[in-house]
């Protein structure tokens, strides 16, 4: 069994900026460690390709409202399904993971004997206008890199979500998350 499932629902790949962000971010959490998996969930212009071309698992019957949205009960419902980790983390299709993430989710874990947590983190912003390079030692270029440009997003941003695969669940395993879109 792995440790994380990071799952995310990525925008479309169709706009340049959006497309070199996502693709960053998902070669990120796919670098992290074998204990990770990587769920991309939806439909939308060029998912299916760049899972594909990543490796990464595609999940595509996410439920929508009627503006064709998806809903965020949905898109935890399918990655818990499909997950085999005792962690899953939701993380928006643009930030950037480090290892550190895995380091945080066990120390918390092992603080909480019941398993009943929510994990948040401040993320830094950093301007990335080019796919990068994730040879060997990616993950302290990164730090070197945010340290020198970065800017550190005001607390109230949440960008990634880490819980234990069974919360937000009622006690038969069904999903407790309101049809948010």
């Amino acid at each position: 069994m792995s440790l994380l499932t990071i799952f995310s629902a990525p925008k479309p790949f169709s706009d340049p900026h959006i497309n070199i962000i996502q693709r960053n971010a998902i070669q990120s959490w796919l670098g992290l460690s074998p204990q990770v998996e990587v769920l991309l969930i939806g439909e939308e212009t060029g998912l299916e390709q760049v899972a594909a071309e990543y490796g990464a698992t595609l999940i595509k019957d996410v439920r929508r409202n009627e503006a064709g949205t998806p809903l965020i009960s949905s898109i935890f419902d399918l990655a818990r399904q499909a997950s085999k980790s005792s962690y899953l983390a939701f993380v928006n299709g643009d930030i950037l993971l480090t290892d550190d993430i895995l380091t945080a989710t066990r120390q918390v874990a092992e603080q909480m004997p019941e398993r009943r947590f929510l994990l948040l983190g401040q993320r830094w912003n950093l301007d990335v206008t080019s796919l990068m390079d994730f040879s060997a030692g990616w993950q302290e270029r990164l730090r070197a890199e945010t340290q020198r440009r970065g800017q550190q997003h005001f607390p109230a941003g949440s960008d990634y979500f880490i819980f234990p695969r069974q919360a937000f669940t009622d006690p038969a395993g069904n999903c407790t998350i309101p049809d948010l879109a």
